[in-house]
């Protein structure tokens, strides 16, 4: 256990010290001015316009860091062979898998809360720079479950990529399917619910295909922000499920990953 929260923090340290972590940071700021200039074009609902765009970039560089970061964590530890100098440390490698993903999870914990925090408080300070009459209150309860949702999300997706990192070899490789799966994820749920709705319009083949993908594939999709300016609702009940699903995917890739892992050969 103190090897496996050892490894687990020098994960974290390690994806902290990044240039690319404060690069995020720095893009996410110049595109909250961006958004405000966008802002500006729009003829009838500038604040949703805003809040569309800051939500749209917020959501796209958590993904695309994560996606970054975690394919160049263990991928390139096997690529690079280096994963020999820490299992040589006395680190077993079921720990080194654990580590790395306790350490991807209070690291995309830090990314999200920095992150969101700048996408609160940044959509309140320029909607509150907003012509009243189109200004809309900004929900910091329903910012939270939007933040939460993310959080959750991206945690999967660096469990999708360490447990291909677990069995494929070459780094582009995890990184392309990693994308792949990105993809699809985030398109499945929207796809079942059309299909479930126009179910008499849809071969039967299709929908069969559409309903597996739904199971087998995680879901990276999650509310918006309409949620964050009150426009609509949270379903309680269908957020829950939903990240309940999240989670119980990454245990069961962490611990499928594990296995892999232990029967590789790393020569």
């Amino acid at each position: 256990m103190r090897f496996l929260l050892g490894f687990a923090y020098i994960t974290l340290k390690e994806n902290v010290r990044r240039k690319s972590f404060y690069g995020v940071v720095v893009v996410y700021l110049v595109s909250l001015i961006f958004s405000r200039i966008l802002m500006e074009f729009s003829l009838q609902d500038p604040s949703k316009v805003l809040a569309d765009y800051t939500y749209s970039f917020l959501s796209l560089f958590l993904f695309l860091s994560v996606l970054f970061i975690a394919t160049d964590t263990m991928a390139k530890d096997i690529e690079k062979k280096s994963v020999y100098l820490v299992l040589s440390k006395g680190i077993t490698r079921d720990a080194y898998i654990f580590g790395r993903m306790f350490g991807f999870l209070v690291f995309t914990l830090a990314l999200v809360s920095l992150l969101g925090t700048l996408f609160l408080v940044g959509l309140w300070v320029l909607n509150d720079l907003t012509v009243g009459v189109f200004r809309k209150e900004v929900h910091i309860a329903g910012g939270l479950v939007v933040l939460l949702s993310l959080w959750v999300k991206i945690f999967l997706l660096s469990t999708v990529v360490l447990f291909l990192s677990t069995f494929m070899s070459n780094f582009f490789l995890v990184f392309l399917v990693s994308v792949v799966v990105l993809i699809a994820g985030s398109s499945v749920e929207n796809l079942y619910h059309f299909v479930s709705i126009e179910k008499e319009r849809i071969s039967a083949i299709v929908r069969y295909t559409v309903t597996f993908l739904f199971y087998v594939l995680p879901s990276f999709s999650s509310p918006g922000p309409d949620v964050v300016l009150g426009l609509q609702k949270v379903e309680a009940r269908h957020v829950s499920l939903d990240l309940l699903k999240a989670v119980a995917y990454s245990g069961f890739l962490t611990v499928t990953g594990v296995l892999i892992f232990r029967k590789r050969e790393l020569a």
